[in-house]
């Protein structure tokens, strides 16, 4: 029985401890590429904001104020 819990509780601890998902800094993208992308994805965000500002919708100016930060974050994630 203390077998059994011992095993279990090895499980749970390296089923939660953290991974590391990608360690090397430019593997698909070269430093250009992501500083471009970035910089193209915050230039979308102000023009849409911009655009945006005759929305009465509170639910849809959140959500595309959430979706363009999403993208930025990952137009600028180096390990992407």
């Amino acid at each position: 029985m203390k077998l059994l819990m011992f095993i279990l509780l090895l499980t749970f601890i390296y089923g939660c401890s953290p991974k590391e998902v990608n360690t090397i800094k430019y593997k698909y993208r070269t430093k250009e590429m992501v500083d471009k992308q970035c910089k193209i994805e915050i230039e979308r965000k102000k023009l849409a904001r911009r655009d945006d500002v005759t929305s009465k919708n509170f639910i849809m100016q959140y959500t595309k104020a959430f979706n363009a930060n999403y993208r930025i974050k990952k137009a600028c994630d180096p390990y992407r």
